[in-house]
């Protein structure tokens, strides 16, 4: 499969299905998801989808904690997403921006782990689009988002974006001969490593992540940041040659790794070098990127909405995804995935080892929290005290002979639709909707 990438010279001459446009995932259109998940599960039939996943876990330390960490995979999600179109060429990959998930109180409950998106986050996938798809362990897929632990992870948020665009060069954000690779607060690698441990399971696993389709919308949203910083370094406050920047010789990799080099072949696609990773024109000849949804439009997308108030810092307000209640698309039935697929002699492998956080520190929200804590949390990282909803009062003047002065307060600060628990967050609802219906019948009866 490899060799066709070479004979066509993918990167070097424009590809055959055309220059593509990526977008956040929850701006896509139900029709354009249901297109995606269709060509990804052809990929998984066909096993085009295990052949990558295999080439991503073979010879690991060639293409992580070092310098070729981002044009190998720059080039790897590209070819991939080049298969997709191959069986629908209206199909690009998108991205998630889990900076909209991170203003959740708890960012477990996205719309993302949903049937309408990737599937639920907790277990073996049994739900969505990638139910009952096998990984890297011969084993059905797995996730374990925001689990507990003694420091459980954290999504990449706003603030740490803005940090890496402090710096101007490939080898400020990147990662070199280094003994503190964990400890590099502004290395793009490492945030990514992050999420991986967020999300848990197969994905925390470097090895077999791949084989989650959710690798692809991360791995696709590290590149978008890339892009964003190699704007950056091209402007007149960096004025640097994009195509040229990249570490310093001997500073290439921890422990000087092999396959890290700018001369050395990219594993999996030796027609290409590192260096090649950094040419200007993939994101000009072969994909681009839509911007990251901002208020207050926040991409048109049904499954976002402009919160104003959620982070004072940023007055003009951010987009934050809905909650994964709200996911009401049809399930797609044209392929069979309710049962898994023939079981493998033996029941799989025995998966021992779970995902051990190496990353940097979470901010301590995990999925078993409450929804007040999660939300104390969050308003800790962005600055809120208290709450900046006011009481709405209404005084209601009865005419004589009937009720007194009627005062009533609807203040409610209500994120029942991020509740953790989906069935007690629908009674809530309701609870609120007769409540103010029967406020709105006490109103009418004092007036008439």
């Amino acid at each position: 499969m490899l060799n066709e990438f070479a004979a066509k010279k993918f990167g070097k001459k424009p590809p055959v299905s055309g220059y593509r446009v990526r977008r956040d995932i929850r701006v896509l259109s139900v029709t354009e998801r249901q297109k995606l998940f269709r060509a990804f599960n052809v990929l998984y039939k066909t096993g085009v989808l295990a052949q990558f996943g295999r080439l991503h876990g073979v010879q690991m330390l060639r293409k992580h904690h070092g310098a070729s960490f981002l044009p190998w995979h720059r080039v790897y999600i590209a070819a991939v997403e080049e298969k997709l179109r191959e069986i629908d060429p209206e199909v690009s990959l998108p991205y998630w921006d889990y900076t909209m998930d991170y203003y959740l109180p708890l960012p477990s409950d996205s719309v993302i782990w949903s049937s309408c998106f990737l599937g639920n986050g907790d277990g073996t996938v049994r739900e969505g689009p990638f139910r009952n798809m096998y990984g890297g362990f011969n084993t059905l897929i797995a996730r374990d988002i925001a689990r507990n632990g003694t420091c459980p992870p954290r999504l990449i948020n706003k603030d740490d974006i803005a940090e890496l665009m402090d710096f101007c060069y490939f080898a400020n954000i990147t990662t070199g001969n280094t003994p503190i690779y964990y400890q590099q607060v502004n290395n793009l690698e490492v945030l990514h490593d992050g999420i991986h441990d967020w999300v848990g399971g197969d994905m925390g696993n470097g090895a077999q992540a791949s084989y989650d389709p959710v690798f692809f919308m991360h791995h696709t949203f590290i590149d978008y940041i890339w892009e964003q910083f190699r704007w950056r370094q091209s402007s007149l406050m960096c004025r640097v040659n994009v195509e040229k920047d990249y570490r310093e010789p001997g500073d290439y990799a921890v422990n000087n790794a092999p396959g890290h080099a700018p001369w050395e072949e990219m594993h999996g696609f030796e027609y290409l070098q590192n260096r090649d990773g950094l040419w200007r024109n993939w994101t000009t000849a072969v994909y681009g990127y839509e911007p990251a949804p901002k208020c207050p439009e926040c991409g048109n997308s049904e499954n976002l909405y402009c919160d104003m108030d959620v982070d004072p810092r940023r007055p003009e307000g951010v987009c934050v995804t809905k909650t994964k209640f709200f996911c009401v698309d049809t399930p797609l039935t044209d392929f069979d995935k309710d049962r898994p697929f023939e079981e493998p002699l033996g029941g799989g492998a025995t998966v021992i080892l779970g995902t051990i956080h190496k990353g940097l520190p979470g901010d301590g929200r995990t999925r078993f929290m409450s929804q007040e804590e999660g939300l104390a949390i969050l308003r800790q990282h962005v600055g809120h005290v208290y709450p900046s909803h006011k009481p709405i009062l209404h005084d209601v003047k009865a005419p004589q002979g009937y009720l007194p002065t009627l005062n009533m307060s609807l203040h409610e600060v209500v994120y029942v639709v991020s509740s953790a628990d989906g069935q007690g967050a629908l009674v809530k609802y309701e609870d609120i909707v007769k409540g103010l219906v029967t406020t709105v019948a006490t109103i009418l009866a004092c007036v008439l």
